[in-house]
């Protein structure tokens, strides 16, 4: 029988905007720093030299001013990686792409039966959507499991970090998305 997802839901996403702004403090031209919105994640975009992106010339700064506020929108879905008592099912489906990033969380179970953050993959909705087509009803599902190599380090400090400048390669996969489609996703006409 399968419990309410919102309590582990919240609970992991509250993990993983502690967990991504772990990497915040790794920048150089630009910064990233993470919230929760709802039931999504947010990175929010800042240069370190104080000016704010719109008003910079670079040409990467100029194609991020098309993003509102800077913030790049960020859809979780949730990867049980022991025997789970919740349905994750629902929450992994979708309809719509509007968001520019996937975070796919990992969770585990203590003793006390509730979930921790185990693992996080995160990665641009672009490589997400790589091969992958609605069902004839219009639905995404998309298979959690099969995006192992897009795994950040819980800890940058404690574990080498592949991805330390997380805010590099968000720069870049929104650039190239603006790039490929002349929009974001998170803001895309339709």
């Amino acid at each position: 029988m399968s419990q309410p997802n919102d309590l582990h839901h919240d609970s992991l996403l509250d993990e993983a905007v502690d967990c991504l702004n772990r990497y915040t403090p790794f920048a150089a031209q630009r910064r990233v720093t993470f919230t929760r919105e709802g039931n999504r994640l947010a990175a929010h975009i800042t240069r370190t030299d104080g000016t704010p992106i719109p008003d910079s010339a670079d040409p990467l700064d100029q194609k991020l001013a098309h993003l509102p506020g800077q913030k790049v929108v960020i859809r979780p879905f949730f990867l049980p990686m022991a025997k789970s008592p919740w349905q994750d099912k629902a929450a992994n489906e979708f309809t719509t792409v509007d968001f520019d990033y996937a975070a796919i969380l990992g969770y585990g179970l203590n003793p006390d039966g509730q979930a921790f953050l185990k693992g996080l993959y995160f990665l641009p909705t672009d490589a997400l959507l790589d091969g992958q087509t609605p069902g004839e009803d219009g639905v995404w599902r998309i298979r959690p499991a099969t995006y192992y190599v897009h795994q950040l380090s819980l800890d940058p400090r404690k574990k080498f970090a592949r991805f330390l400048y997380l805010v590099e390669r968000i720069t870049e996969a929104m650039e190239y998305q603006y790039d490929k489609c002349g929009f974001f996703f998170s803001v895309s006409p339709r």
